[in-house]
């Protein structure tokens, strides 16, 4: 039987440009089970926020977006505050990254199977 590499595997990424001046592109790594489990818990507290526009529901939901893109294989590192401020990511734009990233996750688990 043949070595099975594990350093010359190619993990899956997906590169995003945010929006700041420098359009910064990040390649978002494949993410722990602790991470899409708090995403997936998260969920109603998304569609929460969308109507409420409970600050400290969407503040929470900024910081689990920020610890996602952390997942990352550029070194970057991430805050809430950042996201909005420098990155400029409005509410939609958390939403519908939530929805690309969960297709994102969608693809790896296919692509085991």
């Amino acid at each position: 039987m043949q070595m099975l590499d594990f350093n010359a595997i190619q993990q899956p990424t997906w590169a995003l440009k945010l929006k700041d001046e420098a359009q910064t592109v990040v390649n978002l790594a494949t993410p722990t089970v602790e991470l899409v489990d708090r995403l997936v818990a998260a969920t109603p507290e998304l569609q929460e926020a969308a109507k409420t526009k409970d600050g400290r529901t969407i503040r929470a939901i900024y910081a689990l977006v920020a610890d996602l893109l952390n997942c990352n294989d550029d070194g970057f590192a991430f805050t809430a505050e950042e996201l909005r401020d420098k990155y400029k990511m409005t509410l939609l734009d958390v939403f519908r990254f939530v929805s690309g990233y969960m297709e994102f996750i969608k693809e790896m688990q296919d692509a085991k199977n």
